[in-house]
């Protein structure tokens, strides 16, 4: 059985700490990017997003958000990849994209070396405040799009 990461480690011991319940981990088995994969959700405008955390060896983390499902159609795609594109210059950490299956995303890349692993947990939850304070000005605009 493969184990978790430091940050990966640090992180668990964070939300253990701080009594954090919302999160189930699973460590991705034979990657070589020892990825440990913390999910939970993000609840906007009544919707329970899905939110994962991607934590690897590597110095980068990675905070997911699926907007909307399986969004993308022929009609609307032109008009919510402008809307992403004017919404990825205006906030400098959020990436809107379609994934391969048509759904549309929200990434947030962070820098984490591994020295910094003791401050993983505030960076990470000081991100889901920003995170929760762009969607909540931002979904309705981005449904309608979709719609």
């Amino acid at each position: 059985m493969a184990e978790m990461t430091k940050k990966a480690q640090a992180f668990q011991d964070y939300l253990d700490e701080k009594n954090i319940k919302a999160f189930v981990s699973e460590i991705i088995e034979n990657d070589p990017e020892e990825t440990t994969v913390f999910r939970s959700h993000v609840e906007v405008d009544g919707q329970q997003l899905p939110l994962l955390v991607l934590l690897d060896r590597s110095i980068f983390s990675m905070i997911r958000v699926q907007v909307s499902p399986k969004c993308k159609t022929e009609e609307n795609e032109l008009a919510v990849l402008k809307l992403a594109n004017e919404l990825n210059l205006k906030y400098k950490p959020f990436k809107l994209y379609f994934d391969g299956e048509g759904s549309l995303i929200l990434d947030i890349c962070l820098l984490t070396p591994d020295e910094e692993t003791k401050e993983i947990g505030d960076m990470i939850y000081g991100m889901f405040n920003v995170l929760i304070q762009f969607l909540n000005e931002n979904y309705r605009g981005i449904m309608k799009t979709i719609w």
